[in-house]
């Protein structure tokens, strides 16, 4: 029970930092950035996030149908993705620069994977060992692929925002991929939203986002 309660908290605490740190990233996207704006755009960001996770649940519970419905990543990254993009484009309607939300989903989604990671590791879970035997543990890997991609996005943000957030997204994108095919579980994710993989589309578009000249 101590164990299971462990894992909660970490992977609590990644949706709680990847909030925060999405709503005080993106909160520089409004003149008039407060503390308050940071809060309220982390609890919406939380929101679609937490919501995305448990899409399945809801389903369930909406339709009354008894079947399983697991917790999904791929639900929690389609969430805050679309939710991300959707306030990149009110700000770029509204005449404003829509980089720092990009940033934002960027570094938030990388941080609770971090975390998500870590509690897999602490739990044992999430197929240790990969259909494709790897030298090494996959969640190793993909804790490091992470932890790369968030320093390689905190070194170019000062210079180019909008690279920082493609290179953020972008690594994550990679991460996941390489995770899929790992466990044999390869999905491109086309139709959008369609499971497994109802995380990539959105990725893709919000890579090719952060990249267009817009």
């Amino acid at each position: 029970m101590a164990h299971a309660s462990h894992t909660l908290v970490l992977r609590l605490a990644g949706a709680v930092a990847a909030s925060a740190g999405f709503g005080l990233i993106a909160a520089a996207a409004w003149p008039q950035a407060s503390l308050w704006l940071a809060i309220g755009l982390g609890f919406l960001f939380g929101t679609s996030f937490i919501g995305g996770t448990g899409y399945r649940i809801i389903i369930a519970a909406m339709t009354g149908k008894r079947t399983a419905a697991p917790a999904s990543w791929s639900g929690a990254t389609a969430g805050a993705a679309l939710f991300a993009l959707l306030l990149w484009g009110i700000v770029r309607v509204s005449g404003g620069d829509g980089s720092p939300v990009l940033l934002g989903f960027g570094v938030g989604i990388n941080i609770a994977y971090l975390l998500a990671k870590t509690a897999c590791v602490s739990a044992g879970c999430c197929h240790a060992v990969p259909e494709k035997r790897l030298p090494v543990d996959l969640r190793a890997v993909e804790i490091a692929g992470t932890l790369l991609t968030l320093a390689a996005a905190a070194a170019l943000a000062p210079v180019n925002m909008r690279l920082a957030a493609a290179v953020a997204t972008g690594g994550h994108l990679l991460v996941r991929l390489m995770s899929r095919w790992t466990r044999g579980r390869w999905s491109w994710g086309w139709p959008p939203l369609r499971q497994p993989g109802a995380e990539i589309a959105p990725l893709v578009i919000m890579v090719i986002v952060c990249l267009a000249p817009f």
